[in-house]
């Protein structure tokens, strides 16, 4: 698959926001997926990254108060996190390596914006009381001190995120 847009974009965050929005109607309308996870390329992972999200696909599936699964804990620096098996509720979309269903693509997708998607999935009006499960310690790490943003906000936040190094069987776990 290769996106070209329709228009020239002046802003990365329009491309990125072009692109998002193609990739999910790929996956989505076109291939017909039910379910997807997104994995940014200046992500590395966590041993038990795929077992993760293995897991919790029967949750988001099942609970509809739940619009996603992200791998990413925003405060996941080494001195707040230390539970490798617990995960949580949030309000606020992480990103960073995430799972959504093509039932929640279809809400969205004749609203998508035209810039900042991160934020979009962030709006009560979207989100409509659902939750996204992330866990507390997290199983994707950014190297990504470069890009649209142009690190601004690498080095105070999300560089010293902490990446899960221990082997957690999601699978066998009651969630």
């Amino acid at each position: 698959l290769h996106f070209t847009p329709k228009a020239f974009l002046p802003t990365g965050y329009k491309r990125l926001s072009a692109h998002y929005g193609w990739a999910l109607g790929q996956v989505f309308d076109v291939l017909g997926y039910r379910q997807v996870v997104i994995l940014e390329e200046d992500l590395e992972i966590a041993v038990d990254f795929f077992s993760y999200f293995e897991a919790t696909l029967p949750l988001l599936q099942s609970d509809p108060k739940l619009f996603c699964v992200s791998a990413w804990n925003d405060n996941g620096r080494p001195d707040l996190v230390q539970n490798a098996t617990a995960i949580y509720r949030s309000d606020f979309f992480p990103g960073l390596g995430w799972m959504l269903l093509s039932s929640f693509w279809n809400e969205v997708k004749g609203k998508w914006p035209n810039e900042y998607w991160d934020d979009f999935l962030r709006r009560s009006d979207i989100r409509l009381e659902r939750h996204c499960l992330r866990p507390e310690v997290s199983r994707t790490h950014t190297f990504g001190e470069k890009g649209v943003s142009h690190g601004q906000y690498y080095k105070q936040h999300l560089a010293s995120n902490m990446l899960n190094d221990k082997v957690v069987d999601w699978v066998s776990m009651n969630l």
